[in-house]
């Protein structure tokens, strides 16, 4: 299987004076694995990747001179192998659009340059690909910013959007690998690699566009939330940019503060079909802000106390995580919205996992319920769905709320 990639990352023919990039996806001899042959252009691209030596792994290798595959399953699981003309690679496994989680995975791979071309050869262990890949694509960058080249088998539409970006799988064409990996579409495949992947109780959540609805390109990786069930309650864990805003909140860390959403934070909310919820927001100073609301806005508690801590890494992103009891969920949570906010006024950015539709508001709001989209829990808080559960919290505040309609 062949393939040219002729177009820049939105659609336009290449203007470059170089043949383009040409892949091939074939058999490896021990007839079970993938071969990946590239036939690409070279332009020298300074600095050359710092970190792996030739055949080794290196971490975002996505910044320098490199050529990328992508192969994608019908439930948004895919690998991603990035493959630099010196010789390094950088192989990961997602689950869901843009959730990483796995990386560094090993390959067998060597390069050759040759005047103004290089060719490499990768060899994939099956078992790095999801099950039944369905479809495919490849990229090709290059050159310094601000006039970096971006290159896509499958571009977006022309004119659609501002930045390019990668992981929009909606642009992914068909691809069958059958006469090349065969068993990957039978129920004999066996990957102990996505075994662990798909058997994690847990849920994870990228925010991937503006509150607004337009892709956040390829600035920086976007803000992730995992949720996993712990003792007696959910434990929210975030991964995200650290930018780094001031001021910072006035709040000692590890505790609450108050209109934190005025500064660098990431928020969940959890909604059920009753209109209560629960709303979180986690900074990377350690402050936090836990809210219940019962309709639109309507706070009912404030500055609930949780178990929080976060790291700050050189890498220039911030861990957090956070545990809530599950007295905190409103009864039969139904809908999720994530978001993240970071910079100052006017240029302030405002980012959403469920966005609202491109030009059908002109500012954000988060409690916008409308927009919110499904999720189900049972798996992580299973007697949040039943009729047993109890809450303190939620049986004063619907007490309460009796109580005013009987006063009126």
């Amino acid at each position: 299987m062949e393939y040219s990639i002729t177009n820049t990352w939105d659609g336009r023919p290449l203007s470059g004076e170089y043949d383009p990039v040409r892949m091939t996806l074939s058999t490896a001899s021990n007839g079970e694995d993938l071969n990946i042959h590239v036939d690409a252009p070279f332009f020298g691209d300074q600095p050359v990747p710092p970190l792996g030596k030739p055949g080794e792994p290196c971490d975002e290798l996505w910044l320098y001179e490199v050529v990328e595959a992508f192969f994608l399953n019908d439930n948004d699981d895919y690998l991603e192998i990035e493959l630099s003309p010196y010789g390094q690679h950088f192989n990961l496994v997602l689950h869901g659009e843009m959730n990483l989680v796995k990386k560094m995975l090993p390959c067998i791979f060597t390069a050759s340059i040759q005047g103004n071309r290089w060719t490499g050869d990768a060899i994939f262990p099956a078992a790095h690909f999801p099950k039944c890949v369905t479809k495919f694509n490849a990229f090709a960058m290059h050159g310094p910013q601000p006039d970096r080249v971006y290159e896509a088998l499958y571009p977006v539409p022309t004119g659609k959007y501002e930045l390019p970006y990668f992981h929009n799988l909606s642009v992914f064409e068909p691809i069958d690998m059958r006469s090349i990996l065969p068993n990957n579409y039978t129920d004999q495949y066996k990957s102990e690699l996505w075994d662990e992947i798909l058997s994690e109780k847990s849920l994870s959540f990228c925010i991937n566009t503006t509150w607004d609805g337009q892709p956040l390109g390829i600035k920086y990786r976007p803000a992730k939330l995992t949720l996993t069930a712990v003792d007696d309650g959910l434990c929210i864990s975030v991964d995200a940019e650290f930018f780094d805003d001031k001021p910072v909140p006035d709040a000692e860390p590890g505790a609450a503060c108050w209109e934190l959403w005025n500064h660098e934070v990431v928020e969940a909310f959890f909604l059920n079909d009753d209109g209560d919820y629960l709303e979180i927001e986690l900074s990377p100073h350690g402050q936090h802000l836990n809210l219940l609301l019962s309709g639109v806005r309507n706070i009912v508690k404030k500055e609930l106390p949780c178990k929080y801590k976060v790291t700050i890494q050189d890498s220039g992103r911030w861990i957090g995580e956070a545990v809530f009891p599950i007295s905190y969920f409103p009864p039969s949570v139904t809908k999720f919205n994530a978001f993240a906010i970071h910079g100052s006024e006017p240029d302030r950015v405002y980012e959403a996992l469920y966005p609202v539709p491109a030009g059908s508001a002109k500012q954000p709001d988060f409690h916008n319920l409308s927009v919110f989209e499904p999720i189900d829990l049972k798996g992580l808080l299973p007697s949040l769905y039943t009729d047993q559960y109890k809450s303190d919290l939620w049986d004063e505040v619907k007490s309460h709320s009796q109580s005013k309609k009987t006063k009126v």
